[in-house]
């Protein structure tokens, strides 16, 4: 029973307590703020007698650019290839939301009435007149930097004569046309420096490739007869190793090799040819199976039985050694040239 009434005293709060919560949700929702930055052209002017007028008028009307504390004002009219603008001054201003639509809006030492109509429309009472206020988004960024540079020279120069300014439209399309044209030229060069640094890198990789080369084939036959001699007997042992023939035998029935198996005969390899894997590498930064394919090649395994060990097609391991050839030959070559390269490592 008094699990019953509980539930029925929660019911009857949340019922009171519902339209108190979506009140404040909605004041909270409301006090995001008015943003008065930006660019305001004049919709209409209502006189204390009623008359209305509305504007553009003629074609010309005010406009206000609000900065964060600045009020730039001009009128502007359309000209026949463009828009002109007539500064009217400068003035610092404070916009205060008080709350409920109260509003504190000073311009300069004067306080206005600001009425809000909603986000986009705003009404400004000066001496008797209302002035509707409507948002404007035609003008960028570059075209409000520019009227506020205008509308800041002439009051900053009281003593000049009043000047108006035209922003041609055939101006406009030729300045986005140069900036284009200047991020195409820019882009260009970008491109150009990247081609350049790029050739570079493989003409400096070219040589590289080529002393090493030299250096592999100098140090092969700067090899003294009888060292020359004990490096056979060592490969010879080694091909006659219960290893080496219990992988022949692995390789021959198609068995894939898992990581350890890979690891074992990196290992056993680096003791027989100590040399291959730091001159294979100094040629060029191989992949995983790539550095395995020449492994094999060198242990006598069959192109064949290669791409069965590896899970590949013989036409990609052949490629591969084909590739690998141009890679660092720097010409083009068939897969037995590698072959003849890996085996005289």
């Amino acid at each position: 029973m008094k699990g019953a009434s509980s539930t029925l005293i929660c019911k009857i709060l949340s019922f009171l307590l519902l339209p108190v919560l979506c009140s404040s949700c909605s004041e909270e929702e409301g006090e995001k703020g008015f943003d008065i930055r930006g660019v305001w052209e004049l919709q209409q002017m209502l006189t204390p007698t009623g008359h209305t007028y509305a504007y553009p008028e003629q074609g010309s009307t005010w406009m206000r650019i609000y900065t964060d504390t600045c009020c730039y004002i001009c009128q502007i009219a359309s000209a026949p290839n463009g828009t002109m603008v007539t500064p009217a001054g400068v003035c610092e201003y404070t916009f205060i939301e008080k709350g409920q639509n109260e509003v504190l809006y000073l311009q300069g030492n004067d306080v206005h009435p600001l009425t809000i109509i909603n986000d986009s429309t705003m009404v400004i009472q000066d001496t008797g007149c209302k002035y509707t206020w409507a948002l404007c988004r035609d003008f960028d960024q570059q075209r409000c930097n520019d009227i506020e540079h205008i509308v800041r020279f002439d009051a900053e120069n009281p003593d000049l004569s009043s000047h108006r300014y035209v922003f041609s439209k055939a101006e406009r399309q030729l300045q986005r046309a140069n900036d284009w044209l200047s991020f195409m030229l820019l882009s260009f060069i970008v491109a150009f420096i990247l081609f350049i640094n790029f050739v570079y890198h493989l003409y400096q990789n070219k040589k590289r490739v080529e002393q090493e080369l030299r250096r592999i084939e100098q140090e092969r036959k700067s090899i003294p007869e009888p060292v020359r001699q004990a490096m056979d007997s060592v490969e010879a042992e080694f091909h006659k190793s219960e290893f080496y023939l219990s992988l022949r035998r692995r390789i021959a029935n198609g068995e894939r090799l898992k990581k350890d198996d890979w690891d074992a005969v990196d290992a056993h390899f680096k003791s027989v040819y100590p040399r291959f894997t730091g001159s294979l590498m100094s040629l060029h930064n191989m992949s995983q199976v790539e550095y395995q394919v020449c492994l094999l090649l060198k242990l006598n395994v069959t192109p064949s039985e290669i791409a069965s060990v590896l899970c590949k097609d013989a036409s990609s391991i052949s490629t591969t050694r084909s590739r690998l050839y141009q890679k660092v030959f720097g010409k083009k070559g068939s897969s037995k040239d590698w072959d003849e390269f890996i085996h005289s490592l």
